[in-house]
């Protein structure tokens, strides 16, 4: 993972996980590492977290045939990668190469919450937003069988319930825009 922080006075830090490290830090139980940015943790300013899963032979211990170990999730390092003093300074942070905070005004924005934000709701021109794909779906699957509930066909595409009915909630706000778009249309059509 490489995390790239710009900052208005033309300063960038370029944080590599793979650079200058051994390829297993951790040793050599290590199979698989877990970065997080933590961009929800900003008053205490950016910090980066690894951690790691180990194979500890131990695992397998009493396990009976056919059942696959379990490698646990251990504790890694914590890195402060920009102080809360420099925050007012970063520009954007960049994620191995996408955007994940930028400067809007005075204030950072969460790109990655505002991306899904973004395809939940808002066409992206290609197609309908996820909210409208998902209704649709349900109810395609509902036309094509008589038995299926909403709960089920959300269930069967991936979705619960309650997510549908949230998609649903947005759905008459997004008909009556496009209708007074068509009304308005309308009128100067005879104009």
């Amino acid at each position: 993972m490489k995390v790239q922080i710009k900052y208005r006075n033309g300063r960038l830090d370029v944080f590599d996980t793979d650079s200058y490290t051994p390829s297993q830090p951790f040793g050599d139980g290590c199979m698989l590492a877990n970065y997080e940015v933590r961009l929800d943790q900003l008053e205490e300013g950016l910090w980066l977290q690894a951690h790691f899963y180990e194979t500890d032979p131990r695992f397998k211990e009493d396990l009976d045939d056919g059942v696959i170990p379990v490698g646990r999730r251990s504790m890694g390092w914590r890195f402060l990668i920009a102080e809360t003093g420099e925050l007012d300074d970063i520009e954007q942070v960049l994620v191995d190469g996408d955007r994940a905070l930028v400067r809007m005004g005075d204030a950072l924005v969460d790109v990655m919450r505002l991306d899904c934000a973004s395809a939940l709701l808002l066409s992206d021109g290609g197609g309908p937003p996820l909210a409208s794909q998902l209704q649709g779906v349900v109810e395609a699957l509902r036309a094509s069988n008589d038995a299926m509930d909403d709960e089920s066909a959300a269930k069967l595409v991936g979705a619960s319930w309650e997510a549908l009915a949230w998609a649903r909630e947005l759905q008459p706000l997004q008909q009556v825009e496009i209708e007074s778009e068509e009304e308005d249309w309308m009128d100067q059509e005879g104009d």
